[in-house]
C-alpha cells in the first residue's frame, strides 16, 4: 500500500498533463513524456496489485465475495475491455457460448480477473491477423468450462508445468520481447483453486494455446443447452500500427 500511494500520484499528475486539463502544453515532447509516465505507472500499479493479491492468497486472507452472476455477460465485459488492445495488435476476439448458459456462483471480480489475464496473454503472444476465442460451456460432468484459445506462438510441452509458478516466464527468442512479471497464470490458478476449480493448459509451439478454467458442478445449474457463436462489437478502426 505504501507503493500504491505514490503510484496513484504519478498516474494522476501525468494524466492531467497528457489531457491538458490545466491548459495546453507548449512542447509536444512534454506530452509524450507524460504519456510514457502514465503508461509506466499503470504497469507498475498492475504489478503491485498482482503481488498484493498473491500475498493475500499465501497468507490465507483472500475472501470470496460470492453471488450468482451471468458468465456470458462477464465474458462480453472482458472482451470489450480488451478489444482496443486486440485491434491495435491486429487481432479479433470472438465468443463461443452455449445458449441458455446457467449462472455461476462465485466471486465475479476474481473470475473476471482470471479471464482478463488469460485474454491479455493470448493477445500478447498472438501475431497480427490471428484469432482469440472465449469458450463458455457446460461439460457432460456438469462442470462449467471457461476457455481462451489463441493462434499464437504456443508453448513447449516441457515448459507448461512451469507457468503455474509465481514469477516464472518462459525464455525464448519469441517471448523475451514481451514484458510481464510471470504472476498472471499463477494468480489465475490460485483464484480457480479458491473456487474449487482448476486451470489447465494445452499448447503446441507455433500452433497456439488453449487455457481452460473449470468450475465444479456445485457452482452451476443444470440446463439443456445448444451451441451458438457470436462476436462482440468491434473497436473503431485505428491508425495505430499493430504490435
Amino acid at each position: 500500500h505504501e507503493l500504491r500511494t505514490p503510484l496513484n500520484a504519478i498516474l494522476g499528475f501525468s494524466e492531467i498533463m497528457s489531457s491538458d486539463i490545466l491548459g495546453t502544453l507548449d512542447v509536444d515532447r512534454y506530452r509524450d513524456y507524460a504519456r510514457d509516465i502514465h503508461r509506466s505507472g499503470e504497469h507498475l500499479l498492475e504489478v503491485v496489485n498482482d503481488v498484493l493479491d498473491l500475498a493475500r492468497i499465501e497468507a490465507g486472507r483472500t475472501i470470496l465475495h460470492e453471488a450468482p452472476f451471468d458468465p456470458e455477460e462477464m465474458a462480453r465485459d472482458c472482451s470489450h475491455m480488451m478489444e482496443e488492445r486486440a485491434a491495435a495488435a491486429g487481432l479479433r476476439i470472438e465468443i463461443a457460448a452455449t445458449r441458455g448458459l446457467p449462472r455461476l456462483y462465485g466471486d465475479e471480480r476474481l473470475c473476471k480477473q482470471v479471464l482478463i489475464n488469460l485474454l491479455s496473454n493470448a493477445v500478447k503472444f498472438t501475431p497480427p491477423g490471428g484469432l482469440v476465442r472465449i469458450g463458455l460451456s457446460v461439460l457432460p460432468s456438469n462442470d462449467f468450462s471457461m476457455s481462451v484459445t489463441d493462434s499464437g506462438i504456443g508453448i513447449a510441452a516441457d515448459d507448461i508445468p512451469k507457468l503455474m509458478k509465481p514469477f516464472v516466464q518462459i525464455e525464448s527468442h519469441l517471448s523475451r520481447r514481451f514484458q510481464g512479471t510471470g504472476l498472471g497464470l499463477s494468480l489465475c490458478n490460485e483464484f480457480m483453486r479458491l473456487h474449487g476449480g482448476a486451470l489447465s493448459i494445452e499448447s503446441k509451439l507455433g500452433r497456439g494455446t488453449i487455457v481452460t478454467a473449470s468450475f465444479p458442478a456445485a457452482r452451476v445449474r443444470k440446463h439443456d443447452v445448444e451451441v451458438t457463436v457470436f462476436e462482440p462489437r468491434r473497436a473503431p478502426t485505428s491508425d495505430r500500427a499493430a504490435s
